[in-house]
Parts: C-alpha cells; structure tokens; sequence
C-alpha cells in the first residue's frame, strides 16, 4: 500500500535542469545497454556507438562535401550529407556514402540507414541501394520525410558508381577519412543552409524544447521525457521510467503533457521511432501509429518508425 500510495504522487516537473535530463538519459541508455546484451551501441561505444566523418576536397582543396555517420545495433545511420551544389550529380555523394559504408562494415556493421527530406535525396539513395522503408508525412505544406535502409556488404552500389568515383579521383578530388574541424563547419554550414533555403523559417517553428522530469515526493528523479520541435511537429528524442513505477500509467502522463505542450506551441503531429524492445505497442495505445519498420539490426531487432496527428 505504501508503495502504490508513492507512485500516485508523482509529480511532473515541466523544466528538468541539465542534470536531471543528463539523469535520464543515462537511465535510458542503461537500460538499452541491458535488455541488448551490452550491444546496443555495437559496434562502437557510448551513445552513438561507432561515429565517424568523411570530406570530400576538390583539386584546388576546396570541400566538396562530407558526411557524419552514428551506428545503434550495427546499423550505420547517416547523420548528415551534405554536397555543395557545384558538385553535385558528379559522383562525390555517392563516394562518400559507399565509403562511409565500407568503414562501417568493416567494423561490424550490417546495415545502414538514413532520413531525408524530400527536398534532400529520397531519389538519390536507392540509386545506391537503399530501399524506402516509410514516409512520415506528419508536417505541413507537403514536405515529407523518407526513411530508407539497407542491408550491408553492398557490392552492387559500388560496381555501379566505380566509374564515376574513378572519374572524381582522376580529376584530383580526394577522399579524408580523418577531416579538420574547419573541414566539419564548412559542411556544417552547408548543410544548415541548405535545409533553411528549402524549409525557409519552418525549420525553427516553432522551435522549442520539452524535458519533463517525474518526480517522487522527495524530488527524486524516477522518469523523464525529451523532445524538441520542428517543422511544426514535435519529435520525442527520450521518454523512461523508473522500472519500481511502470505500469502505472506514469509513461502515458508524460506523453500526453509532451504532446499538450506541442499543440499548444501549434505543432500538427509529432514523430517518433520505436526499438522492438522498447514496448511500442505502449505508443500504439496512446494512438500511436507505424507508418514503416526498419529491420537492418544485429540480433534481429527491429525499429517501428511511428506518427501521431494531434
């Protein structure tokens, strides 16, 4: 009775400090560690598990682009590509994707994965293997995101592209597998400013962040959300719970006051994604819905990509 009693006075703090949300996302990555053997960031360690960047330098050592890569449960997910628009349709994306993938596999990835606008390249991927495994199409004024993956090694991609990366190195584009800082911000910047010129201000609307921190009566932290907004829509990045106090609807609590919060700031939707381990069935009965599954990762794990219209 003491123990129920406790949990119904569980209290949502609407601003966690850095602390409690470095608390919480400590707990969560714990917990993934846990229920995947140890394998969650395979093959790499800590949060992103294997990261890497790649640029490309032009004749005159000008960056012609780069990528950032994360890997979770042996997929290589690209964080960031970004060629600069001189560049483009000569080679220089798809050299660094299949190199980025090459690294990858080479220390134990299986799959890769990535999201795009589609203003970004949902035709380009799948001229490199990658095959659509959802679109989200929870913001407005058309823009959709895809979400595309595939299965490593991949020889086909690169027998295709040979000649067009032959082609590049010829003409003394060169490949960094270890670039400067100064190299990063120049893609950094690029690909910020691509984004803006084609989502315009929309990027930042409305632009907020959520962390709400569950609290025990003692103000101890026993669960936690985080999420940010974007494009008009809200995008849940954490969400966990003390194992002493689930089950009890404490989960449900925070999400609700995340997405209250989100529609009030105007947001239409919000966008989540959800590990086979991770319960998604939790977020299908809060109205949650899959719109696509990404089933790339080591051990069989696989990933509902999820959507909720507010």
């Amino acid at each position: 009775m003491k123990r129920s009693a406790t949990s119904n006075q569980l209290s949502i703090g609407m601003e966690a400090t850095k602390e409690e949300q470095d608390f919480v996302e400590a707990q969560l990555a714990r917990h993934n560690q846990e229920a995947t053997g140890g394998r969650f960031s395979y093959p790499g360690q800590g949060e992103s598990g294997l990261a890497f960047d790649l640029v490309v330098r032009d004749q005159g050592g000008r960056v012609a682009g780069g990528v950032s890569v994360s890997s979770v449960l042996g997929v290589m997910w690209l964080e960031v590509l970004y060629v600069a628009d001189e560049f483009r349709r000569r080679g220089a994306a798809s050299w660094l994707v299949l190199e980025a993938e090459r690294l990858a596999h080479e220390k134990g990835c299986i799959g890769a994965g990535t999201w795009t606008f589609n203003w970004q390249g949902p035709e380009f991927y799948p001229t490199i293997g990658y095959e659509l495994r959802g679109i989200y199409t929870g913001y407005p004024f058309g823009v959709t995101e895809h979400v595309l993956a595939k299965r490593l090694p991949d020889g086909t991609s690169a027998a295709k592209t040979a000649d067009r990366i032959a082609r590049l190195r010829h003409e003394g584009f060169t490949l960094l597998t270890a670039p400067s800082e100064d190299d990063m911000r120049v893609v950094g910047r690029g690909f910020h400013q691509f984004c803006t010129r084609n989502a315009g201000e929309e990027m930042d609307t409305p632009g907020i962040g959520v962390r709400l921190a569950l609290k025990d009566p003692a103000g101890h932290v026993v669960g936690g959300l985080g999420a940010f907004t974007t494009i008009r829509n809200m995008v849940l990045e954490t969400i966990w719970i003390d194992e002493r106090f689930r089950g009890r609807g404490h989960g449900r609590r925070l999400l609700l006051e995340a997405e209250r919060i989100a529609k009030e700031a105007g947001c239409s939707a919000v966008s989540t994604h959800c590990l086979s381990f991770q319960s998604p069935e939790f977020f299908h009965k809060l109205g949650y819905a899959t719109y696509g599954v990404v089933d790339v990762a080591v051990d069989g794990h696989t990933e509902d990509l999820l959507i909720k219209r507010l």
